[in-house]
């Protein structure tokens, strides 16, 4: 049976034989190009997808800090110090002699699940000492936000002189508003605006701010001073003052997620509140909530959000 065209049809089908029309180039650019236009505008999304992702896990792993120090509130009726020794300017690079500087962290490790590598600890000597360097090298998971993209072991010359890698985490506390305040004559290196800092020994009562209006951990992309086992580096600040002794967001000074300028150490590191994520940070507060701050977050109301006593009651009410 002819259909007309040239071709036959048998039993109701195309000829076998019939030579079907192919794609010409330009058909076949065509199709190339549709592919491409759907592949530039699907990967925004899966890529926006993974980074959702990655964002809800960072949360959980705030959470789940959240609770271990809740934990360890219930158990030691107050808060751990970010770090069991001070931290004078420059002290802590000679810590394997003169300080033991075991950080919050290590004191929350049985919290975390991590009870074997409590044991493994030499509370007897420095968080530094060579007893400790294994501990020292162990990247705990829960420690590092999946966002984070840089260097997980410290290239800071104080910690690769020893010869053996020290992991960092992403996740510090809030030790007080300013390295202004750190830095005081009178105060100290630490003041105690903060509910984690050197030798503290902060009780849910002494927040009168009110927990839920009170910051503990924040998220930090400081690559080098950010070992975990090391508490002279587990404590930051809100901000950096200027020379000119005032609170600034640029230059010399820093706020939330800009590359701050500390004098007293290596310029530009990234060290204080700080993440990959775009446009802000995860904070931990001290009720267990774990809440998103934007990077244009008024100054005044996170320095109130800081401070566990200045007397900003409901600061966090704007922030979602």
């Amino acid at each position: 049976m002819n259909d007309g065209r040239g071709s036959r049809r048998v039993g109701g089908l195309v000829d076998p034989g019939r030579t079907l029309p192919a794609f010409t180039l330009i058909e076949l650019l065509v199709a190339i190009a549709v592919i491409a236009i759907l592949v530039s505008l699907l990967l925004p999304a899966v890529q926006q997808a993974r980074e959702a992702a990655r964002k809800t896990q960072c949360r959980n792993n705030l959470h789940q800090y959240g609770i271990a120090l809740h934990s360890y509130v219930d158990t030691h009726k107050l808060f751990p110090p970010s770090s069991t020794s001070d931290v004078e300017q420059g002290g802590w690079i000679d810590a394997p002699i003169s300080r033991d500087l075991h950080s919050w962290h290590m004191m929350t490790l049985p919290q975390i699940d991590q009870s074997n590598l409590y044991q493994q600890v030499d509370q007897k000597v420095s968080s530094l000492h060579a007893n400790n360097r294994d501990v020292a090298r162990v990247r705990v998971p829960v420690q590092r936000c999946p966002s984070y993209s840089g260097r997980t072991f410290s290239a800071d010359a104080s910690y690769t002189r020893f010869g053996l890698e020290y992991a960092t985490t992403n996740y510090v506390a809030m030790g007080a508003t300013s390295a202004g305040v750190i830095y005081g004559a009178n105060t100290g290196l630490f003041a105690p605006e903060g509910i984690l800092f050197p030798l503290s020994s902060t009780r849910i009562d002494d927040i009168t701010d009110g927990t839920s209006d009170t910051v503990l951990l924040v998220e930090t992309r400081e690559e080098d001073y950010s070992v975990w086992v090391d508490g002279g580096v587990m404590a930051v600040v809100a901000t950096f003052y200027d020379e000119g002794n005032s609170p600034t967001y640029a230059g010399r000074g820093t706020a939330l997620n800009h590359t701050p300028y500390f004098e007293y150490e290596t310029p530009n590191v990234k060290w204080g509140p700080s993440s990959m994520h775009s446009q802000g940070a995860f904070h931990l507060f001290a009720d267990g909530g774990v809440r998103w701050v934007s990077n244009t977050i008024d100054q005044r109301l996170y320095l109130a959000i800081v401070t566990k006593a200045g007397k900003e009651p409901n600061a966090a009410g704007a922030i979602q």
